[in-house]
């Protein structure tokens, strides 16, 4: 195992590989990363969607992520039947392929996280459907599915953990939000437990995007200007992870989650999203979140850079609360008002998951009709104590 890896590992810190974005699975990759012990899990996109995009990109001669909608799918692109065995068939190699990690970490790590279909809504009967249907199609334990945070997405957390789905909660920055997500896990593991689900199969993890946070809060420095709010720049995004973890551990320690890790299940986790924004040093947020029980997503042209010159010193995040507090309270100074920040990033994640979409001709407009509807309600943001 290559010596940066192996001390990621030693401070209690899981790899997985980001590749969401790339128009098909490359399994030789993976397995060689997974043979060199670099990565213990993986996250991808379903085939249709990034298999779209590249096809699109290329028709129209454009590069990168495309918007637009769904519901107008070009002449020219594969019948659905053709691409929904393709992913399968692409998900269940990637499965098999961290199978022994999945099966030597207990069902901590070896998970395959894939996001559903663009056309699936936020209604929580439409997610945990088009969640319980994939996984009967892939057909393996170790794949998990992501689901964009939003109000209405909350009981679908729950639902899929009850029913035996491992789950990854995209799309949180704020503390309200941080808490109602981790009651909707509990409320599904109590579900499961209840049911007599084997609960060390039922991951969960909750995703958290520093590079967002720096870019958003980065803009509003360089606007104020100044050495004082020079010297703020690209301190917000860990600061929130840390406070993250802070709050995280605080709330692995109510009595409802110590009644279900007592019951068998794995503690929820903290999955750090580590690309950076372009003027940042490459591996900056793998270096400064090492914590022990979190996970570090590192897309696979970061690998290399991590393996070649990443300083890994030790634990990061613990001891370091305070100093994440008094960086964040400086940012008032500057008018960055964290909250509402926060806020925007959720309801701009929101709006990427709705229109993460292909448009049938190049001046088609992002869909952002589609929203959920609001009879599921909120899960209560205290309930995690009880």
């Amino acid at each position: 195992m290559p010596d940066v890896f192996a001390r990621l590992a030693r401070e209690g810190v899981s790899v997985w590989l980001d590749d969401s974005g790339r128009a098909r699975l490359d399994a030789s990759s993976i397995d060689v990363h997974v043979r060199r012990g670099r990565v213990s899990g993986l996250i991808t996109d379903p085939a249709p969607t990034a298999l779209l995009r590249c096809l699109y990109a290329s028709r129209v001669g454009t590069r990168g992520p495309v918007g637009g909608t769904a519901d107008r799918t070009p002449s020219w692109f594969p019948a659905p039947a053709v691409l929904r065995d393709m992913g399968a068939a692409d998900l269940r190699l990637s499965c098999d392929l961290l199978a022994p990690v999945h099966r030597d970490s207990g069902g901590r790590d070896g998970y395959v996280s894939v996001a559903l279909s663009p056309r699936t809504t936020n209604r929580a009967t439409d997610v945990v459907n088009a969640a319980v249907a994939l996984r009967t199609r892939v057909g393996r334990p170790n794949l998990m599915i992501r689901i964009p945070v939003t109000d209405t997405t909350l009981p679908a957390i729950s639902a899929c953990l009850e029913l035996g789905i491992p789950v990854q909660a995209t799309g949180v920055f704020n503390p309200l939000r941080h808490e109602q997500v981790l009651s909707a896990a509990c409320t599904g593991l109590e579900r499961a437990r209840d049911r007599r689900q084997r609960l060390s199969d039922v991951a969960f993890v909750m995703s958290f995007s520093p590079g967002a946070v720096d870019v958003a809060v980065d803009r509003c420095l360089e606007l104020a200007g100044g050495a004082e709010a020079a010297a703020l720049l690209g301190a917000a995004g860990p600061a929130l992870a840390r406070l993250a973890q802070e709050r995280q551990e605080r709330l692995l320690d109510s009595p409802r989650l110590r009644r279900l890790t007592a019951a068998g299940a794995l503690p929820p986790r903290l999955l750090w999203l580590s690309s950076v924004p372009a003027r940042s040093a490459d591996t900056r947020y793998v270096e400064e979140l090492v914590c022990p029980g979190t996970v570090t997503a590192v897309p696979e042209r970061l690998l290399s850079a991590v393996a070649d010159h990443a300083y890994v010193s030790g634990d990061r995040v613990h001891g370091r609360y305070d100093d994440a507090r008094r960086r964040l309270g400086h940012l008032a100074w500057f008018g960055v008002e964290l909250d509402s920040l926060t806020t925007a990033l959720e309801q701009e994640a929101a709006r990427r998951t709705r229109r993460g979409r292909i448009p049938a001709t190049p001046v088609a407009t992002p869909d952002t009709s589609r929203t959920g509807t609001a009879h599921d309600g909120v899960l209560p943001a205290a309930g995690i104590a009880s």
